[in-house]
């Protein structure tokens, strides 16, 4: 197992109102999943529901409140800063925004350089080399590597990032709504590269999106999260032809096209991460709910081989 994630919390403290009244926002709450190598954990849900504050965590560029991240058996969260900079050659991270992520003020050649230079990998001649192979594995030409960001289009960007993650030959990438700024098509070319790259150098992903379609081409599991917890856990297949929790029936009943036999049309809208609702977070939204899920909170249970379940009515 590459990465283990156990019982992950996030509780941001903020102030409210004319006397300063001091609340948590429960982003993530109690998260546990794992990542094999050479395999994708796709991570779906609302937005606001946690996923891109737990891909934060996993890499540590928020400090956690609970639990803990194993990284290849090493203690993410215990490290000190020296061990942790070493560490992170392995582990990099794919934004949503592929312009907001790279540096305008630098050439491309520079922005894919950075990490070879802050991690001490290669120098001179054997940069520039890794430089220009890194942008034809990624699909481009290793001639604009004296453009800037501006002059490539979204696509174009989104390989550019994907060239500078690559650069310190990591095991794990943390994708964070990759595709969801580009056009359908070039969305399509981006996955289909990352599969790609995946089985050329046995990468393990955590995928993270809110298009169902995506997450079903690309991933090996997928965690379906609601107000900062998990809700599901299973294999792809299991999960788009057996869904169980009735917040992921929701999901997938939104998808054009998919059938499923348990179908469910959601009310109403996801409530506050400051004030979650007591019991099953899910209760006041939950068409199968009764007056149990009220009052106790349900534990993600392995109902069947390798699928977790998240309600005490399954």
């Amino acid at each position: 197992m590459l990465l283990q994630v156990q019982h992950l919390k996030k509780y941001f403290q903020i102030e409210q109102g004319l006397f300063s009244k001091h609340l948590q926002v429960f982003a993530v709450d109690n998260v546990s999943f794992s990542i094999k190598r050479g395999e994708t954990l796709g991570l779906v849900g609302e937005s606001g529901c946690g996923k891109s504050t737990t891909a934060r965590l996993v890499l540590r560029l928020l400090e956690s409140t609970g639990g803990n991240v194993f990284f290849d058996g090493n203690d993410i969260l215990g490290m000190d800063y020296k061990k942790l900079r070493k560490m992170r050659a392995r582990m990099q991270m794919v934004f949503q925004d592929p312009f907001g992520s790279l540096n305008p003020r630098m050439n491309i050649g520079n922005i894919i350089a950075e990490p070879l230079s802050i991690h001490k990998i290669v120098k001179g001649k054997e940069k520039a080399e890794r430089v220009s192979y890194l942008l034809e594995l990624v699909g481009l030409s290793p001639t604009c590597q004296n453009r800037y960001p501006h002059e490539f289009s979204g696509g174009q960007r989104q390989r550019i990032g994907i060239a500078r993650a690559l650069a310190t030959n990591p095991h794990l990438l943390v994708l964070d709504e990759p595709v969801s700024s580009l056009d359908v098509s070039v969305a399509a070319q981006i996955i289909n590269l990352l599969m790609d790259l995946q089985e050329q150098f046995q990468l393990s992903y955590l995928f993270i999106s809110h298009d169902l379609r995506m997450v079903k081409q690309i991933s090996h599991q997928v965690a379906v999260m609601y107000l900062g917890k998990i809700v599901e856990l299973c294999s792809v297949n299991k999960l788009y032809s057996n869904p169980l929790h009735p917040y992921t029936c929701a999901l997938l009943s939104s998808i054009p096209g998919l059938r499923i036999s348990n179908r469910v049309i959601l009310k109403g809208d996801v409530p506050s991460p400051i004030n979650p609702p007591s019991g099953c977070r899910f209760h006041p939204r939950c068409p199968q709910a009764k007056p149990e899920c009220k009052t106790t909170e349900p534990v993600l249970t392995e109902v069947s081989t390798g699928h977790l379940v998240s309600c005490r009515y399954v």
